[in-house]
């Protein structure tokens, strides 16, 4: 039988082959592994200061190249938008910051802003659709047939007849659009910054970026702006949606118009209108709206090119 002496030497020899081994290890290998950890820092820290060194080199000419355009943008635009009038409307969830670019660029193209509207979440909320249908039908237009639809649908139809003028049409009359304005603005529905707005000739749209994936009420109300688009295009002489890139993401008011052929053909489309060079575009785009062409630019996936190719001369 093993007794208790027996045990204790046995453990005892356990942990002197553990010590014994740890000191062979720790004189030995110590010297070799720790060279090659010391290399691989060495590597690791070489390599990551080249990734930084060609992130701020990327960076500072991202820079100059904003810097270049921000200057060009003046030149670029002059006399784009002479004799056009242009209503801007901003989706909920603009930037503040790009919608006075956008509208410092139209002024430069010697656009006359016939409106700044903001659009509020009421106005695509569907738990809104009852009132929405109520509210339309006591404020509608005289000679201005309703669509057939939601709440949502019919008021967004009806806010582009009041905004879109076309030459060879009549407009909502000053006291229909008024009241009507009015009574978007009492049920916040919307928001007028400045004067209140006539109906242009050309109709700008500023879209915000992809709303999160997991919204549920996220693509149909992507998708009421899209259609708002078409009719402001259909009540204008031409519509042009512009937003940063972000709104070219999956999900986004840009990426839904690009992909729909319907609304592609009709509508044009900005993206990366955060950058200078998305202003511009965007002025370009609403001058070659007011000649009847279409087209999707910028740098997103979607665009057909940056920029609009230039009028043909004379």
């Amino acid at each position: 039988m093993i007794d208790f002496r027996y045990h204790v030497v046995s453990i005892v020899a356990v942990f002197l082959a553990l010590a014994l081994g740890l000191f062979i290890g720790s004189t030995t290998l110590r010297g070799k592994v720790g060279a090659n950890i010391s290399k691989r820092t060495e590597n690791v820290t070489h390599e990551n200061n080249k990734l930084r060194g060609e992130l701020s080199d990327a960076r500072s000419l991202l820079s100059r190249d904003e810097a270049f355009d921000n200057a060009l943008t003046p030149y670029a635009v002059a006399g784009q938008l002479s004799g056009q009038s242009v209503v801007l409307v901003s989706a909920p969830g603009v930037d503040d910051g790009l919608r006075k670019r956008v509208t410092a660029a139209l002024t430069l193209a010697g656009a006359t802003l016939n409106g700044d509207i903001r659009l509020q979440d009421g106005l695509l909320d569907p738990q809104q659709d009852e009132f929405l249908k109520t509210l339309t039908d006591r404020v509608a237009a005289p000679g201005r047939p309703l669509p057939n639809g939601t709440g949502a649908q019919r008021a967004l139809a009806l806010l582009a007849d009041v905004l879109g003028a076309r030459p060879s049409d009549q407009p909502v009359s000053t006291a229909a659009a008024g009241r009507i304005l009015s009574a978007y603005g009492d049920g916040k529905l919307l928001s007028v910054a400045g004067d209140s707005p006539h109906p242009a000739s050309l109709g700008v749209l500023i879209a915000a970026p992809a709303p999160p994936s997991d919204d549920p009420d996220a693509a149909a109300q992507v998708a009421l702006l899209g259609e708002f688009a078409h009719d402001l295009d259909r009540t204008a002489v031409g519509a042009v949606i512009t937003g940063p890139a972000a709104a070219d993401e999956a999900g986004g008011l840009l990426d839904l118009v690009r992909s729909n052929s319907s609304l592609r053909g009709d509508v044009s489309t900005v993206d990366s209108a955060d950058l200078p060079s998305g202003v511009i575009a965007t002025v370009m785009a609403l001058a070659e709206q007011a000649m009847g062409r279409s087209g999707s630019y910028g740098s997103g996936s979607g665009a057909d090119a940056p920029l609009p190719s230039p009028s043909p001369s004379p």
